[in-house]
């Protein structure tokens, strides 16, 4: 038999998901995950077109609220938000637990959504850093430092999202040092960094986040990981998954976390 998979990671048609709450909910009973957690989107005003409003927040929670009591005998479900550097964290005290995620740089009234497509990104870096691709690595690492010393997420989303489009050159010394000093500092405030598969099932990447470099330095400071697929429809729910799991324990890891309403627990790998 094989191993089991919780899912923290998750998004429904709430924000930019492709299928309702209800649909992830039996895709993940339908493939034995024993939990899993909602994380839609949180409201970002500077970019309203895939995330939640505000005002939808009541309903949001009071579906999931409605799903876990319906399927209570069938799976746990966990109320959770994907909150961005440019949300409002009052939500959050809510929920279950959040993800701390950055997809976003503001300058004035210049918005990029640094994750949304590699233009955005060139763009950003020729307008904004003069094309100095490591100046536009710390911008993104110092903010994403300053959302964790702010909100202290439960979890840490995507921690190097910014290599989405392989436009990095993650063996840069110098882009491998500012990246690692964030991690330090972010481990500090949340230990709890998820390995995210998102990119593999977009065709970006063959690789989860974090890479290894950055997993490896996780485990040697004690840090701890889950899993997140960043599923957008039924059908990536679990996607490469046992990758995931094949790196952590490459990086030296033993187990992996689970999240449950009592909180976290140790799933050997």
């Amino acid at each position: 038999m094989g191993m089991t998979y919780c899912a923290y990671h998750t998004h429904t048609n709430f924000s930019d998901g492709a299928d309702s709450m209800e649909d992830m909910v039996l895709a993940a009973i339908a493939l034995g995950m024993p939990a899993l957690g909602i994380s839609d989107h949180s409201d970002t005003p500077c970019d309203p077109s895939y995330c939640m409003k505000t005002s939808e927040y009541p309903a949001y929670l009071a579906e999931m609220n409605r799903l876990k009591e319906k399927y209570a005998d069938r799976i746990t479900l966990l109320r959770g938000l994907e909150l961005d550097y440019h949300s409002d964290p009052a939500i959050t005290k809510e929920l279950d637990y959040f993800l701390g995620s950055v997809h976003y740089l503001l300058f004035d009234e210049r918005v990029y959504a640094i994750d949304h497509a590699a233009d955005i990104q060139k763009d950003c870096v020729a307008r904004e850093f003069g094309g100095d691709w490591m100046a536009f690595s710390q911008c993104y690492f110092d903010t994403l430092v300053d959302h964790v010393r702010k909100n202290k997420p439960t979890i840490v989303g995507h921690f190097d999202v910014i290599t989405k489009f392989s436009l990095i050159d993650e063996d840069n010394p110098t882009y491998r040092k500012m990246a690692t000093r964030a991690l330090e500092e972010v481990l500090a405030v949340t230990p709890v960094v998820e390995v995210n598969t998102g990119a593999i099932s977009r065709r970006w990447r063959d690789r989860p986040y974090p890479a290894d470099f950055l997993l490896r330095r996780i485990y040697e400071l004690g840090g701890q990981v889950v899993l997140g697929a960043d599923t957008h429809a039924v059908g990536t729910m679990d996607c490469a998954f046992p990758l995931a799991v094949q790196r952590m324990k490459e990086a030296g890891f033993s187990h992996m976390l689970t999240l449950w309403p009592d909180g976290f627990r140790e799933q050997a790998i």
